[in-house]
This record gives C-alpha cells, sequence and structure tokens, in this order.
C-alpha cells in the first residue's frame, strides 16, 4: 500500500494545496516526494498529515485490503466464468474508482477492466480501455505485460481479426516464464481455440488437451468444459467423429445440469456439424428447430443457425426460401456481409446452378479467403473442384484442391 499516495487522494479530494497540508507539519518539498512514493515519512508525520485531513489510518488499511480481496475476486470470477459475479464485482469496485486510482491496485484494476468488457462485447468500451492501457503500459510489472498482450490477443479475437489475435498470442511463447500462474489454462484455451479457427488441428489438440489437464487440476470445472468442446471441435474436423460424439453427449448433460444455456446452445450447434458429416439430417435439423426457438433472433448465434438449417438438405426446396427471406431480412448491417452472402448463395442453388458457380468463384470463395473463414473457404472449394471435374476444367480443379488440401500450414 502506498502511504503517499493515499495522502495525496485525500489532499485532492479535501481541496487542500501541498503548501496548506504541509503547513505546521513538514516542507512542500517533503511532502511533495512523499505522495509521489519517492520517499518514506517518519510514523508521526504520516499520522499528522492524516489526522489534519481527517482520516483513520487504521481505516484505510482496511479498506485497502478489502478492495485488494474485491478485486482478487473480481479477477477469480474471470477465471472461472462466473460472469454474473463478475458483474457484481465490477459495479462495487466502479464506486471505489477514484480511490484505487491512487492505489498500486490501479494496473491491475485497469487490466481486468479490459478483460471484462471483451467478455461483455462491448467493443467500444474495449477500444478506449485498450488505449488507456497502452498509456499505462510503461509502469506495468513483467506479469502485468505479459497479461496486457493476452487481454489484446483476446480483444483482436472479439473483432474477428484472428491472424492478429494469433500474433499476438504467439508473441506471448518468448515470455512464457512472465505468465500469471492462474492464467496457464486461458492460454492453453486461447491458443487451441485460434488454431482450431486456422486449421492447425494437431497443434490446436495438444494446447486444448493441456488446458483441459489444467482446468481439472484446479476444479475449474465451467472452464473445463469449454476446453472439452473445443477438443469435440478438433475431433470433428479431423474425422474423429465417434471420440467426438462420446464427448458431446456429456458435454450436452453436463452443461444443462450446471445451468450454461450459452454452453448448451453451442455444443448443441456444433454436434449438429457432426450429424451433419454423418449425413444424418433429420437429427440435425430438429436440435436446429430447437435452437431456433431458444436463442434470441437478433444474435449473431440464430443467423448462423438459419444457415446451418440451409445446409442440412431440406426435405423441401420450398422450405428453404422462408429461411433465406429471414437470414436475408436480419442481415441488414454492414457487419452482416458474411450472412448476406449465404443468404444469396442459398438462393442461386435453389434456382439457378450456373449463376451458383459464377457466385461461388467470383464472390463467396474470396470473401471467404479474404477473411480468414478457412472452414467456409474449404466447403466451398471444394464444391468447386466437384463442379470443375465434371465439366473436364482440371486446372481450376487443381487450384481449388490445393486450397482445399492445406491445413493451416499443417497437410493433411
Amino acid at each position: 500500500m502506498n502511504i503517499g499516495s493515499v495522502i495525496k487522494y485525500y489532499r485532492t479530494k479535501n481541496n487542500l494545496t501541498q503548501s496548506q497540508l504541509a503547513d505546521g507539519i513538514c516542507s512542500i518539498s517533503h511532502l511533495s516526494k512523499i505522495e509521489s512514493n519517492t520517499y518514506t515519512p517518519h510514523e508521526s508525520t504520516i499520522q499528522a498529515l492524516l489526522v489534519k485531513m481527517g482520516v483513520q489510518w487504521e481505516k484505510e488499511v482496511d479498506r485497502y485490503k478489502r478492495l485488494e480481496r474485491q478485486l482478487g475476486e473480481f479477477i477469480d470470477c474471470s477465471l472461472h466464468y462466473d460472469l454474473a459475479a463478475m458483474e457484481r464485482q465490477y459495479s462495487q469496485l466502479e464506486q471505489e474508482n477514484d480511490y484505487i486510482q491512487s492505489s498500486d491496485l490501479v494496473n491491475q484494476y485497469e487490466l481486468y477492466k479490459f478483460r471484462y468488457y471483451i467478455y461483455q462485447n462491448n467493443q467500444a468500451k474495449a477500444e478506449r480501455q485498450k488505449q488507456l492501457l497502452e498509456r499505462l503500459e510503461g509502469s506495468f510489472t513483467a506479469p502485468e505485460k505479459w497479461l496486457h498482450q493476452f487481454f489484446q490477443s483476446l480483444y483482436y479475437t472479439m473483432l474477428n481479426k484472428t491472424e492478429e489475435s494469433l500474433r499476438y498470442l504467439d508473441g506471448l511463447d518468448k515470455g512464457i516464464q512472465s505468465i500469471p500462474q492462474k492464467f496457464e489454462g486461458e492460454y492453453y484455451y486461447q491458443k487451441a481455440r485460434l488454431l482450431i479457427l486456422h486449421d492447425r488441428f494437431e497443434m490446436s489438440a495438444h494446447y486444448a488437451e493441456r488446458a483441459v489437464q489444467y482446468y481439472q487440476l484446479h476444479h475449474n470445472y465451467i472452464r473445463l468444459l469449454h476446453a472439452q468442446l473445443l477438443l469435440a471441435i478438433n475431433y470433428t474436423r479431423r474425422n474423429l467423429l465417434a471420440q467426438a460424439g462420446g464427448i458431446y453427449e456429456v458435454l450436452k448433460r453436463n452443461a444443462h445440469l450446471t445451468g450454461q444455456q450459452d454452453l448448451y446452445n453451442q455444443t448443441v450447434y456444433n454436434f449438429v456439424e457432426l450429424l451433419k458429416q454423418k449425413k444424418e439430417y433429420q437429427q440435425a435439423r430438429e436440435l436446429l428447430h430447437e435452437l431456433k426457438e431458444n436463442v434470441s433472433r437478433h444474435s449473431y448465434f440464430y443467423k448462423a443457425v438459419l444457415v446451418s438449417l440451409l445446409e442440412t438438405k431440406l426435405e423441401k426446396p420450398a422450405d428453404a426460401m422462408p429461411l433465406i427471406n429471414e437470414l436475408r431480412e436480419l442481415a441488414k448491417e454492414p457487419s452482416d456481409e458474411y450472412f448476406r452472402i449465404y443468404a444469396n448463395y442459398f438462393e442461386k442453388r435453389s434456382f439457378s446452378q450456373e449463376d451458383l458457380w459464377t457466385y461461388c468463384e467470383e464472390k463467396m470463395f474470396p470473401f471467404f479467403r479474404k477473411n480468414g473463414y478457412i472452414k467456409e473457404g474449404k466447403k466451398v472449394a471444394a464444391e468447386l473442384i466437384d463442379y470443375y471435374q465434371r465439366n473436364k476444367e482440371w486446372e481450376k480443379a487443381h487450384f481449388y484442391r490445393t486450397y482445399n488440401e492445406r491445413n493451416g500450414g499443417e497437410y493433411l
């Protein structure tokens, strides 16, 4: 606890100048050194300065310890994905914002506020917090610098800038000795998550398994479920369907029992991807209709469910148009281009095969490739391979096959 910062906080709060507070106790230059924490004064000087402002030192020690404890709980809520409790802690800490700014807790407080805004997906607040942390960075300790870079990776993930996010994470490998121990599992989890987005399955599985082991060892059960979901997705992408199916069944039950509705929805959605791979479209449609009823119509997830439904080879072609129209109606924001592209794709697939292949080649594939949608790009590439092989256009078929066989730098 920096006593000088506490004295400066109360002097400012009481609208006292340094001259007024120092009068009769110490020199102004002496007080200036105390407030900047470059000099530790005698206990009697501290007491005299505090008494002059009506401050009791014992109460200040208790207040500091309480805030230190609350900040620790705020951090633990983040690590255990207890978002409701994290929000309560945030509200309480914000009431003490001015006091925390005068203490040596300020760096941790501002760092975890950044994490909190990312959890909330509040891009405006996260951007402002990012700028604030860049100004504070010069005062960070080695673990705080590590956390700052880690949280920046999460920030770019929130913006769907996954290559930038992975670059920040890869940079942390060099400073792994500075990792705060509590964050070891989070590092493994986020690395696995980003690697799977880049189709680097072998490395993703390695980090996902390390995350599972860490969360098991530290009894972090909610994050353990998240790490197991990553493993199931990884196994599905590698065509290890029996292993993936077993994990999904356990995850559905445990997510339901622990009241993790978002996790349950994500598990069902990814389980559907497995069912589609196995061509079990009836069960896939049933689960997607369940999701469609239970998630907010104005969410990103709802639009993803519509796309997945359209991919399940609907029993009647006529069933597609209401879903296409709904998807187009909901995808009106500039950030919804991904879904508008899919709406156009499914409409052309229903009515005009020739237009479909032109659209896939000239619009859809370039968009997915440019924006890092590797899985989606491979799906379109597979369709174009099949189309050009049927038409005996071997050069074009070879071009898309070359793309499709790449696995984020790891070859299948």
